[in-house]
C-alpha cells in the first residue's frame, strides 16, 4: 500500500483505515511503555489530550488488527511489531490471536438518555452498556476464528463457570447466535423507547440494577467442536468523556467494585478529571491502575525515549508513499552550512560591542572582549554561542556588583562559567535578536510534539508538503534547509493558536491566557543576563493557590470556576502540559504549567522544560480576562 497523497495526514487511530494499513504505521515502541499490569485483571485507565495515543493502542489488540498482524508476520515492516505480541502472549507464531479484544466506544447512544440521577434512568444505562459488550463480544469472536461473517455462530455453544449463578439480566443461554440476537433485541428496545420519550410508548424499557457484562465476560466459555476458544480476554471501552458524568462515575465505581479477573481498559480525554487533574490527585485503594500517556514520556529522559518512538512513527509513514526517496529524517538538514553561519558573526561581534560599549573604559572585560574579537575570526556556531554567552556573563557580572576599575577578568574565567543551559540561553536569544534558526531538525520535531502523535504527525505533514515542493521545483538541495523548517513549524504554531477559539469550549478565553502566559514568560527568559536560564516556559501554582482554586480556601467565586474550566481544558486539550512541584525549603508544593512545546516556537520561546515562575490565581484570572501587560522596562535580576 502506498498514499498518493501526504501520508502524514491521516491519524493511524482513524476507524476509516484498513487493519492492514494500521498494522504497517502502527508503531510497537508504545508497546515497550506498558507494564506487564495492563493485561492481568483489574480497571485500567488510560488518558491523554486528544491525538495522545490512546485510540491507537485500544485499536491494535481488536482481533482484526491482531490477525493482520499475525498474516504479515513475515513483512518486514512488522519485524518489530510481532515478536512483541507474542512475548505479550497477545498472538502465538503458529495459532494467530491468542486474546480476545473486545472493544466498544461510548461516542455514540450513551448520553442521549435522559439526564437523571434516579435509579430509573441509570438503569437503562447499564442495560445498553451490557447489551453492546456481549453483541460486540460475539462479534469479536467470529474475527478472533478468522471468520468474515456470523456463520461461524452456529458453531459456537456457550458454558458457563460457577460465577454466572449471579447474573440477574444477562441470559445463561447456550448458543452464541441466540445471544446476540437477544443482545440486538435488547438494544433495539432501549432505542425504541428513547426514540418514544417526547411521546407515549407502552412498551418497558430494559434496565439493570448493576453492570453485568464484566460478570458475564469472564465467566463464559466459548466452546467449539467440544474444545474451548478465546480463553484470554480483554474490555476496551472508549470515548469514556463522551459520557454524562454520572454515567462516568457508574462504570468506573461497578467496575472497579467487581475487582474484574480480566483487564478492563478505559480511555477517556484528560478532562473528565478536573478536580483531580489540578489537586494532583490520584484515585487510591479501588484497584485502578491509571496511565497518563503523556507522562509515560514525561521523565527527565523523556525526550530521549520519545524520540526513537516518533522516528519509528515518522519513517513507517514515510515507507507508505513513493513520491519522495529516502528517510523523513534524511529529508531534514539538521545543521547551518558554514556559510549560513557567517552571516551571524558579525552581528554577534556587533551585539557584544554594545554591551561592552559602556564600560570601555573600565579594563575588567578587556581580555573577554580581546578572546571575543579573536573568536570571531571563527565562523562556526561554537563562535556564536560564546559571543552570546560572553554578553549574558557581562550582564549577570554588571547586576551584580559596582563597577570599579578592577583588574582584568581572565578569559579562562569565560570557560569556568560556561555550561549547557547558558549555551542554551545564549543560543535562543541569537535566535530572538538576530533571526539564526532555532527550530528545526528531527529532535526539535519530536520536543515540539509534546508527547503527542497527531501534533507530531500533524507538523510531519507541513514539512512534508515542503519536501515535495522542493522536489517538485527541482532544486539543487532536495532536504528542507534550517531556515525552511522553521518557517513550516512556526507557521504551524501560529496556526495552533489562532484556531484555539474555533476547536475549545472556552477557546477565546483560553487563547487570551495562553497568549498572557508566552508574554509573560518571554519578560522573564530575554532578561540580559538570562537569570532562568535556558529560559522560562511555565508558570506555577502553589498548594496554597490551588487550594483557593478549589473552593477550600478563600473561594475566588465565579472567575475562579471559570478560570479552573479553562485551566481544565487547557490541559485536557494540551494547550498546557502540567507537572507536579516538590515542596522545598523556600517554597511548598504545587503544580507547573508549562506551555504546549508547539505554542513555545509561537512565542520564540526556548523548549526545555524546567524554567518556571510562581503566580497567583488572581494574577491568572487577570490575564485570561483582560490579557498580561508587559512593563515598560526590562530590569535585570539576581
Amino acid at each position: 500500500m502506498a498514499y498518493n497523497v501526504n501520508p502524514f495526514l491521516e491519524r493511524r487511530s482513524e476507524r476509516t483505515t484498513s487493519d492492514q494499513e494500521f498494522a504497517l504505521v502502527f508503531s510497537p515502541k508504545i508497546l515497550e511503555k506498558l507494564s506487564d499490569e495492563v493485561l492481568k485483571g483489574g480497571v485500567h485507565i488510560f488518558r491523554s489530550a486528544p491525538g495522545g495515543g490512546k485510540t491507537t493502542i485500544l485499536r491494535a489488540f481488536t482481533p482484526s488488527v491482531l490477525r493482520s498482524f499475525w498474516r504479515s508476520k513475515g513483512n518486514n515492516e512488522l519485524k518489530e511489531s510481532f515478536p512483541q505480541f507474542v512475548e505479550k502472549g497477545v498472538l502465538h507464531d503458529q495459532d494467530g490471536p491468542q486474546l480476545l479484544g473486545v472493544l466498544i466506544s461510548c461516542a455514540s447512544g450513551y448520553a442521549d438518555l435522559l439526564p437523571s440521577a434516579s435509579p430509573i434512568e441509570e438503569g437503562p444505562f447499564r442495560a445498553l452498556l451490557d447489551c453492546r459488550v456481549v453483541l460486540r463480544t460475539i462479534r469479536s469472536l467470529s474475527t478472533f476464528l478468522g471468520h468474515a461473517s456470523d456463520d461461524s455462530l452456529d458453531s459456537i455453544q456457550l458454558e458457563y463457570s460457577d460465577e454466572a449463578k449471579d447474573l440477574q439480566e444477562i441470559p445463561k443461554l447456550t448458543s452464541a447466535r441466540e445471544l446476540a440476537e437477544w443482545a440486538e433485541a435488547q438494544e433495539k428496545r432501549i432505542y425504541a423507547q428513547m426514540d418514544s420519550f417526547a411521546g407515549e410508548s407502552n412498551q418497558s424499557v430494559p434496565s439493570s440494577q448493576r453492570l453485568e457484562s464484566v460478570l458475564w465476560l469472564q465467566s463464559v466459555r466459548f466452546m467449539r467442536n467440544g474444545s474451548p476458544v478465546a480463553v484470554k480476554r480483554l474490555l476496551m471501552i472508549d470515548d469514556l468523556h463522551r459520557l454524562r458524568r454520572k454515567q462516568r462515575e457508574i462504570l468506573i465505581d461497578e467496575m472497579t467494585v467487581q475487582r474484574p479477573g480480566i483487564p478492563v481498559w478505559l480511555a477517556m480525554r484528560t478532562l473528565v478529571l478536573g478536580d483531580e487533574l489540578l489537586s494532583q490527585g490520584a484515585k487510591s485503594g479501588r484497584d485502578i491502575h491509571e496511565y497518563p500517556l503523556e507522562e509515560l514520556w514525561g521523565s527527565s529522559k523523556g525526550i530521549h525515549q520519545f524520540l526513537p518512538f516518533a522516528q519509528n512513527v515518522l519513517e513507517r509513514r514515510m515507507r507508505q508513499q513513493d513520491t519522495v526517496a529516502g528517510t523523513f529524517a534524511q529529508r531534514l538538514r539538521e545543521q547551518l552550512e558554514p556559510d549560513e553561519v557567517n552571516a551571524y558573526v558579525q552581528p554577534a561581534v556587533e551585539a557584544l560591542r554594545a554591551t561592552l560599549q559602556p564600560h570601555e573604559k573600565n579594563a575588567r572585560y578587556s581580555e573577554w572582549s580581546a578572546r571575543a574579537e579573536k573568536k570571531s575570526e571563527e565562523s562556526t556556531l561554537d563562535t556564536l554561542l560564546e559571543l552570546f554567552v560572553t554578553r549574558i556573563l557581562v550582564a549577570r557580572d554588571v547586576s551584580k556588583r559596582q563597577l570599579s576599575f578592577d583588574m582584568a577578568l581572565p578569559a579562562e574565567a569565560i570557560d569556568d562559567k560556561d555550561n549547557s543551559s547558558l549555551r542554551a540561553a545564549a543560543e535562543i536569544q541569537l535566535h530572538e535578536e538576530l533571526g539564526m534558526p532555532f527550530y528545526y531538525g528531527l529532535e526539535r520535531l519530536c520536543v515540539m510534539a509534546t508527547y503527542n502523535v497527531e501534533e507530531l504527525l500533524s507538523m510531519a505533514a507541513a514539512l512534508y508538503d515542503g519536501i515535495v515542493a522542493k522536489q517538485v521545483l527541482r532544486t539543487r538541495h532536495h532536504e528542507l534547509s534550517p531556515e525552511e523548517q522553521e518557517k513550516v513549524l512556526r507557521n504551524a504554531a501560529v496556526r495552533r493558536l489562532k484556531f484555539v477559539p474555533k476547536q475549545h469550549t472556552e477557546g477565546t478565553r483560553a487563547q487570551k491566557l495562553i497568549t498572557s502566559i508566552g508574554g509573560y514568560c518571554r519578560s522573564r527568559t530575554f532578561l540580559p543576563n538570562a537569570p532562568y536560564a535556558p529560559g522560562v516556559t511555565g508558570v506555577r501554582l502553589s498548594q496554597s493557590e490551588l487550594e483557593k482554586l478549589q473552593g477550600r480556601t478563600k473561594p475566588l467565586g465565579e472567575h475562579g470556576d471559570l478560570l479552573k474550566r479553562v485551566l481544565s481544558e487547557c490541559i485536557a486539550e494540551n494547550l498546557l502540559v502540567l507537572r507536579p512541584s516538590s515542596a522545598s525549603t523556600a517554597r511548598d508544593a504545587g503544580s507547573i504549567l508549562y506551555l504546549n512545546r508547539t505554542l513555545c516556537a509561537r512565542f520564540g520561546l526556548p523548549l526545555q522544560m524546567g524554567g518556571w515562575q510562581d503566580v497567583t490565581c488572581t494574577e491568572l484570572i487577570e490575564w485570561m480576562l483582560r490579557g498580561w501587560k508587559p512593563k515598560k522596562s526590562l530590569a535585570m535580576e539576581i
